[in-house]
Parts: C-alpha cells; structure tokens; sequence
C-alpha cells in the first residue's frame, strides 16, 4: 500500500517542488525563441506537465468525472497562484497574473491531454 502512494503521489509532488527550486534561481529565463509570449508558453508547458500529472495521480483511484477535473483544477492553479507569490519575494523575479493565468491554462490542458490519451488507450485495447 504504502508503494502505491508513493507510486500515485510522488511524480507530481517531485515535480511541484522542481517548480519551486526553479522559481526560486533569480534572472531564470526560458531559452529565446524569438516568440513574443515564450515565457507565457513555458508557463503553459511547464504547468501541462503538472496537470498531466496530477490527473494521473487521481485517476489512479477515481474515474473521470467534472467534479474531479474541476478539483484537480483547483489544486493545479492553486499552486501555480502561490509560485507566483513565492516569486514576489526572490530578487530579480516578479509575480504575474498573465503568469498565474497561463498556469491555469496549463493545468486544464495537461488534464485534456491525460483524458484523451486514456480515452484511446481505453479504445484501442
């Protein structure tokens, strides 16, 4: 039992304090791509994977349902709002609505990705 929760819950909390120790590093940048809005797309990115993750973590015990999604939702942008304010207070880096927005984005497209791949894998065995 205790391997299963570890196996549920350990990717998506690795990665959530990844997330911290990144937006703790001051002047952290993502790579120019020559794109106007590549910090926006880092962010979406960036919090895909963690609503990739977090979706995984509940559908292990909890089969799709929009109370679920709207939970995990809940939880994903949470976090990305508090990274924001964690931000605030490293020098040289700032919070961002537009950020914590794109975060948001992020975690509703991760959860779109997860449910769809499931639905084929569903499908195709």
């Amino acid at each position: 039992m205790k391997r299963f929760r570890i196996w549920m819950y350990g990717p998506p909390v690795v990665y959530m304090i990844l997330i911290f120790i990144l937006s703790s590093i001051p002047k952290m940048r993502p790579p120019d791509l020559g794109l106007q809005a590549e910090d926006k797309i880092a962010h979406v990115i960036e919090y895909a994977i963690l609503g990739v993750l977090l979706t995984r973590s509940a559908a292990l015990k909890h089969p799709f349902s929009v109370r679920l999604f709207l939970c995990i939702f809940i939880i994903g942008t949470s976090y990305g709002v508090s990274d924001e304010i964690h931000q605030a207070f490293v020098p040289n880096r700032f919070a961002s609505v537009w950020d914590a927005a794109a975060d948001a984005i992020g975690i509703c497209a991760g959860q779109i990705v997860y449910w769809q791949w499931k639905n084929y894998r569903s499908k195709t065995r």
